[in-house]
């Protein structure tokens, strides 16, 4: 499997270089110490608009892509944490991004800042 590539849109940005490290302190210090995820050396790659939700890959090249969302959760093993999810497809991934987006589009509309 190769890692879904990260069509970006007005609901997601890139997490800028300088930024990353911040990111990874800030994960580091909102998940759970029994977070599946701190098995891995996480590298934040995107943040979706107006919500604690991140595209995460590892540090070390490999081809896993999670979605993390810190407003949700989820039982793992007995334990609550974050919600998480690895992504499997470059389809999965697609869907997570417009529905964010379709989310965004309606923000907009609702506040006056968009018409069509």
């Amino acid at each position: 499997m190769t890692q879904p590539q990260v069509k970006y849109n007005d609901a997601w940005e890139m997490i800028p270089l300088e930024f990353v490290d911040d990111a990874i302190e800030f994960l580091d210090m909102r998940l759970q110490t029994t977070h599946p995820l701190r098995q891995y050396k996480l590298l934040p790659i995107a943040k979706c608009w107006r919500k604690d939700k991140y595209l995460i890959e590892e540090e070390k090249n490999t081809d896993k892509l999670w979605c993390l969302d810190l407003e949700k959760k989820r039982r793992v093993k007995g334990r609550t944490c974050y919600y998480f999810k690895l992504i499997e497809s470059q389809d999965e991934l697609d869907g997570i991004l417009e529905q964010d987006y379709r989310n965004w589009v309606q923000h907009m509309k609702e506040i006056g800042s968009w018409s069509e």
